[in-house]
């Protein structure tokens, strides 16, 4: 597929982030890249997404107010459940849409990633599948039913990647009572729904 000039330094810039952030040798981090953007500009054609306005979250409070029913109207009735703020839908709809399903699929990597040091330790699919689930988001259509466990673990709103990018992964490194938090939960996309709904994730601020 055809990258144009913004997804092509998007790219790069991820490059950049796997050999640094992921350990990656350049030439993997280079296949990687590519694969996850073609798959994230992919994602944002077949969802509709890829040619809408950056403002176009300003038509869908439009048609939230008006009790439209369509996709878009019925996907953010359940995120709002879910704890989702307009700031949140503003921040993902301004973010270019490529750029958006890139920032999944760099969180499905490292969640497969997690998933093969997690099997290479316990030798078992399912210890290593759970540990991934407790310790790690995974981003997607909240109204898809997972396979394991309720509706608190299926799979979180993609809006709200960079508050727990920026928020949450980073304090569990070092804050021990967030992490005696997360363990009460069936799984990190619960904890991250427990904290959305209690408005504990944070700000988009810097």
């Amino acid at each position: 597929m055809r990258l144009n000039r913004i997804e092509k330094e998007i790219m790069l810039s991820y490059v950049n982030s796997y050999v640094g952030s992921l350990k990656m040798d350049l030439k993997t981090a280079k296949q990687a890249a590519k694969g996850n953007i073609v798959k994230a500009k992919e994602t944002a054609i077949k969802e509709g997404l890829y040619d809408l306005p950056a403002d176009y979250y300003k038509e869908i409070f439009r048609m939230e107010n008006n009790n439209v029913d369509n996709k878009f109207t019925r996907y953010y009735k359940e995120a709002r459940k879910d704890g989702v703020k307009d700031e949140d839908i503003i921040y993902l709809w301004e973010t270019y849409p490529v750029e958006r399903f890139m920032l999944q699929e760099t969180q499905n990597l490292i969640n497969i990633n997690a998933y093969i040091t997690a099997f290479n330790e316990v030798k078992s699919y399912t210890e290593a599948t759970k540990r991934v689930r407790k310790n790690f988001p995974t981003y997607g259509n909240p109204l898809i039913k997972t396979e394991y466990g309720s509706y608190e673990d299926n799979a979180l709103p993609l809006e709200f990647i960079f508050k727990v990018n920026k928020n949450v992964l980073p304090k569990l490194v070092h804050d021990f009572k967030l992490k005696e938090e997360l363990e009460k939960f069936s799984s990190f996309n619960a904890f991250i729904r427990y904290l959305a709904r209690n408005d504990k994730l944070g700000s988009l601020s810097i």
